[in-house]
């Protein structure tokens, strides 16, 4: 999740980082420059929340493994290493804590129409 967020802001600051014009005084004036807040506190709250609410469905030891692998990017090996338990076991648990979170945000099938 948070790598794509990573690259979706990535993304978005290469559109807005678009040449808008140049004056006659070599002034550039990019799409970002025309943006007043910085950032938008309200979106950073509610990914917070949906984030909280995520990890909440987990036991403690695959909040642990999901929140080090997927949020901070550190390996499985170091992250056994710091938990004290092999890496095959953070991948078991990493992968029954992906798919717990699938079954829970993600739709089986989609819906007919």
């Amino acid at each position: 999740m948070a790598k794509k967020h990573k690259r979706l802001r990535e993304h978005e600051l290469l559109i807005l980082n678009d040449l808008l014009s140049q004056d006659a005084e070599d002034e550039i004036t990019e799409m970002l420059d025309t943006i007043a807040a910085p950032s938008d506190i309200l979106a950073e709250v509610e990914d917070t929340v949906f984030l909280q609410e995520a990890l909440a469905l987990l036991t403690p030891q695959q909040q642990k493994v999901i929140t080090a692998t997927v949020l901070e990017e550190r390996t499985e090996q170091e992250v056994a290493e710091h938990l004290g338990i092999s890496q095959q076991v953070v991948n078991r648990l990493k992968g029954r804590a992906l798919k717990r979170l699938r079954k829970h945000f993600v739709l089986d099938e989609p819906t007919a129409k």
